[in-house]
């Protein structure tokens, strides 16, 4: 989850590559093992903790030859001119598991890199771990659409590896939407947003019918945080995010997004996941298994509802 707005600057993108990893086999979505456990998820979430952006993106690929699904690595060098007028090259890389075929496209994607001296566990550890088992859980399924599982880089340093995602998408494809994961790991509540921006009318259906099968504690609002859904809206291409968070904390996250950013006049008034985000204290400590599950089950069957709902 990026706290600050885009980075003022100019994206050049240098240098993009698809390399085309390993076979899958075809299963019915009734041959899926549907079940995931948190201890599952936990195990991935410390696999990617604290690694350089290189041993993260290496887990993941990893994780996926073990899978024995595909993928693809979008590689890109970006040239990022900060306010203080220093120039920095960015290089990065996204990589997608594409499942399913059709003229309709499904984004479900998590940020892979963290800030620098940050462990990134909970940001996003958990989003990469709800997107692996996703992956792992519905290797095979007869999608009725293309689907997009996407661990987008450099989300941290302005959302850049999304947008470059966007920017070379088929165009001969329509976009359904984009299920965004950021921040899943601690908490009991869902929170999903931003909603009511004229981009999310089609994804809040499947999004409500989801929060009425499972049941979790839900908030929405039209204020979420700065993450790589933005990407998506900014192309006025179908969008939402979901996070799993503290109770009490998607009211608070929303009043900070609304007030733009300041900061907090009263201890109680922080929201707690922002009391470990952005900082050396980000490890699997403070990540639990209950909320990677509830994460992973709510998304699940928010983009089954999806791909069944729009043929």
């Amino acid at each position: 989850m990026s706290a600050t707005k885009i980075i003022t600057g100019v994206i050049v993108v240098l240098a993009i590559s698809f390399i085309v990893i390993s076979m899958r086999t075809c299963r019915t979505r009734g041959e899926i093992d549907a079940t995931a456990t948190g201890d599952v998820l936990m195990s991935y979430v410390k696999g990617i903790e604290g690694n350089s952006p290189v041993g993260r993106r290496q887990y993941i690929t990893n994780k996926l030859k073990e899978f024995d699904v595909p993928f693809s690595v979008m590689q890109f060098d970006t040239i990022l001119m900060r306010s203080n007028g220093r120039n920095d090259t960015l290089h990065g890389e996204n990589i997608i598991v594409t499942m399913g075929v059709g003229d309709n496209k499904i984004v479900v994607g998590a940020h892979c890199d963290a800030v620098p001296q940050s462990p990134g566990a909970n940001d996003n550890g958990g989003g990469v771990a709800v997107v692996l088992e996703l992956v792992r859980s519905l290797r095979g399924t007869s999608f009725n659409n293309s689907i997009d599982f996407c661990f987008f880089d450099q989300e941290e340093n302005g959302l850049i590896g999304s947008a470059v995602y966007v920017r070379l998408r088929n165009p001969s494809l329509k976009h359904l939407a984009m299920i965004n994961l950021d921040v899943e790991g601690t908490g009991e509540e869902i929170y999903v947003g931003p909603v009511g921006e004229g981009d999310d009318d089609l994804i809040m259906k499947y999004i409500h019918e989801a929060r009425d099968k499972t049941k979790y504690i839900y908030q929405e609002s039209a204020y979420y945080p700065d993450s790589d859904h933005e990407s998506f809206g900014h192309a006025k291409l179908e969008n939402i995010s979901i996070s799993v968070v503290p109770k009490g904390d998607a009211e608070k996250l929303a009043k900070w997004v609304q007030s733009g950013f300041k900061g907090f006049e009263k201890p109680e008034d922080t929201p707690e996941v922002l009391k470990v985000m952005h900082s050396p204290r980000d490890s699997s400590t403070y990540v639990f298994p209950e909320a990677l599950n509830m994460s992973y089950v709510f998304t699940k069957t928010t983009l089954l509802l999806l791909d069944e709902g729009e043929q």
